[in-house]
């Protein structure tokens, strides 16, 4: 306390006098002269300050003890002492001390067994948490038994390579890129989307996301247009899965001046050398993606896997329906799953028909008739079920069987005569 004050005692003598010879250097010496002495007492004021807090920093350094080996620094936690408030844990790892799922994978990796040790599959399958991803694609498709089972098949041999590995008994990575094929609806879209979560979880993509592209995402319009459009998609699909939509469409025979050769040969060159960080799946009619095999014995050659998407029969698109329904707390009356028969008997012989699509598209459009149905009685009183069933009427009402009566009534007719 007594240093407190004599240091403030001293300090305000300073100023005192400080005061003091600026009063009698104002009275007594011309401004030019006094503007000189002071500037020159700021400047050398300046220097001191600066010169005195180096040297005490540099005494300071050189009297700090040097620490003994394993002591722990001044301010330095505990080992299993609890961080302090705002204070983030170090490691990269999530809350509760647990490991993220990419350094788990990193660990298993690393981790080569003894020779004699066992493992089974259905550890290894609960360990990458796959069995959500068939879980998944029962419940959002219907039917699809063979690409069910491909997929099944894509994952066992991935799952199996990771099992060797563990042992040591590495093996070149597969080859992973594909082709879908089929009519629209038929869930080529949902397939490629588990397909990149399936990869992802079995560590063989970083990140397993899906970029979903078509011509205009890849093929410019004009001489150097092409390449910048085509290598920025790739970007954004490193680390995950690139599903080209209609890929016939990237290739054009027919058109001269057409830039789909640039963007296919990038492609190409992409899915040999970068086919470690990238899945490339193609999707399509398989009448079309066929010709543009034949076009492109390249790109054919660099396709592991063709999967077939098959047309849904009568009896599936209902189950689509019911369960398109059901997620929406919807739900056909006996009399209006009759008539959603009758319905898609119809619209499966109609050009465009794009099975699940047109699935959801009717039955969204059934929606909008049902409430207007409802809405055209106010004043009665609905119970939750009538807010939940659809009737027949509501099917019914579609201009599709208005469509269908004058065609049956002229085929009736020429089959009299």
């Amino acid at each position: 306390m007594y240093g407190l004050k004599l240091r403030y005692a001293k300090s305000s003598l300073l100023i005192v006098a400080s005061l003091i010879a600026i009063i009698l250097a104002f009275s007594y010496l011309p401004h030019a002269l006094l503007a000189i002495v002071g500037g020159l007492g700021l400047i050398l004021a300046i220097s001191y300050a600066l010169g005195r807090n180096t040297w005490k920093q540099t005494r300071d350094i050189g009297s700090r003890p040097s620490q003994a080996a394993g002591a722990r620094p001044t301010g330095a936690r505990p080992a299993g002492a609890r961080p302090q408030r705002g204070e983030r844990k170090s490691g990269g790892r999530k809350s509760g001390g647990r490991k993220s799922r990419a350094e788990a994978r990193a660990s298993r990796r690393v981790e080569i067994l003894h020779p004699e040790e066992t493992v089974t599959l259905s550890a290894e399958r609960e360990a990458a948490e796959i069995e959500d991803v068939f879980t998944s694609l029962d419940n959002q498709l219907v039917g699809l038994v063979p690409v069910k089972k491909k997929v099944e098949e894509i994952a066992s041999l991935l799952l199996v390579d990771r099992v060797r590995h563990r042992f040591g008994l590495d093996a070149p990575r597969p080859n992973l890129h594909m082709c879908f094929t089929g009519d629209p609806g038929t869930g080529k879209t949902t397939v490629a989307l588990q397909m990149a979560d399936l990869l992802f979880r079995l560590g063989y993509l970083e990140k397993g996301h899906l970029v979903h592209a078509m011509r205009d995402d890849l093929v410019g319009e004009f001489i150097g247009h092409t390449a910048p459009k085509t290598k920025r998609t790739l970007e954004r699909a490193m680390g995950g899965v690139l599903f080209i939509d209609e890929a016939y469409y990237l290739y054009r025979a027919g058109d001269s001046k057409d830039y789909g050769q640039e963007c296919i040969d990038i492609l190409l060159q992409v899915m040999e050398n970068d086919r470690d960080k990238l899945v490339v799946i193609l999707a399509g009619y398989k009448d079309r993606m066929d010709v543009f095999f034949e076009s492109n014995p390249g790109m054919s050659s660099r396709i592991a896997h063709h999967l077939d998407f098959a047309p849904y029969n009568l009896d599936e698109l209902v189950a689509i329906g019911r369960a398109m329904l059901d997620r929406s707390a919807y739900y056909l009356s006996a009399d209006a799953e009759m008539a959603f028969r009758e319905y898609l008997t119809m619209r499966m012989g109609q050009p465009r028909f794009a099975n699940a699509r047109s699935v959801r598209n009717e039955l969204e459009r059934t929606r909008l008739r049902h409430a207007f149905r409802l809405a055209a009685e106010p004043e009665l009183s609905r119970s939750k079920d009538d807010l939940m069933r659809l009737e027949a009427a509501d099917i019914l009402a579609s201009p599709l069987f208005a469509l269908a009566e004058p065609v049956s009534a002229i085929e009736e007719s020429a089959r009299r005569r």
